[in-house]
């Protein structure tokens, strides 16, 4: 939508350039030239089109030149027992954290100015997404959206393995716009719960697993945040916080796991190790 306007404009402006008469031919439309917020729209799209394209690059240079160092989930189709064991098991609930396990942001305050998040993010890193957000009346925000790498890989593999759901302790207005954009169209995060579903108690806050799913054994939940599901430690699976890190690989390393999780009757019978051995 972005470059359409802004190449009517620069069309519009060589219409004006030419001296095209609106007046005798009334199907031209009077010329617009594109304006410093647009030119600043392109050059954001432009420079995170860029990113991605140079990522890309990257992962298939390194894929030549070190395989051992590249890291891949190559889904493999399941045998006639594991299919039939598939139809024999419920199709469980993956529930997913946003902010430091799927992605990371970070805003200029608009009062103290101060890069709230942003400490540890390179000045001439490029984010994935910026968006502008009013919250609470406050003057719009800009926050900058850095993806965890392998995200949109990640997901959509456990799209077709598991239901999914957004649970983070965000406020609506910011996780919804957010979510839109990691979705990208797919319609594979319809389900959403923010931080008006959390349990809160002094400055802890928790998650309602059972407002996702009541059926606890099949439900399990990816957070970076251990008290998020202090309720529900036999349904978590911990990961790493991420703020930013090109070479991250938290996400496909779960991969097998996940894979492998979906064949059981109550992923509580697996989870529950990890805690019992702590």
């Amino acid at each position: 939508m972005i470059w359409g306007q802004f190449l009517f404009a620069i069309m519009s402006s060589s219409a004006s350039a030419l001296d095209v008469d609106s007046s005798v031919n009334p199907s031209v439309e009077p010329s617009v030239a594109p304006t410093p917020s647009m030119l600043v729209l392109v050059r954001n799209e432009l420079y995170s089109y860029l990113r991605r394209l140079l990522g890309f690059l990257a992962a298939r240079t390194l894929e030549f030149i070190r395989p051992d160092r590249y890291i891949i989930y190559k889904e493999v189709a399941p045998s006639r027992t594991c299919a039939i064991q598939l139809e024999r098991v419920p199709r469980k609930t993956l529930i997913l954290d946003l902010d430091e396990t799927l992605l990371h942001s970070c805003y200029i305050d608009p009062e103290t100015k101060e890069n709230v998040g942003g400490s540890q993010v390179p000045a001439c890193a490029v984010p994935d997404y910026q968006i502008h957000l009013t919250i609470d009346g406050i003057e719009p925000i800009l926050f900058s959206v850095f993806k965890r790498p392998h995200v949109d890989e990640f997901l959509d593999h456990v799209a077709q393995w598991y239901d999914l759901a957004i649970y983070t302790a965000s406020v609506e207005s910011y996780a919804a716009r957010v979510v839109d954009m990691l979705d990208a169209g797919r319609g594979i995060l319809q389900r959403r719960f923010y931080r008006q579903h959390c349990r809160s108690n002094t400055s802890i806050v928790s998650k309602d697993l059972t407002l996702v799913n009541r059926d606890l054994s099949r439900t399990l939940i990816i957070d970076n945040t251990p008290n998020a599901y202090r309720d529900f430690p036999h349904n978590a699976i911990p990961i790493k916080s991420f703020i930013y890190d090109p070479s991250d690989t938290e996400l496909l390393k779960l991969l097998p796991f996940l894979d492998a999780l979906r064949f059981t009757k109550d992923v509580r019978s697996i989870l529950r190790r990890r805690v019992e051995n702590h």
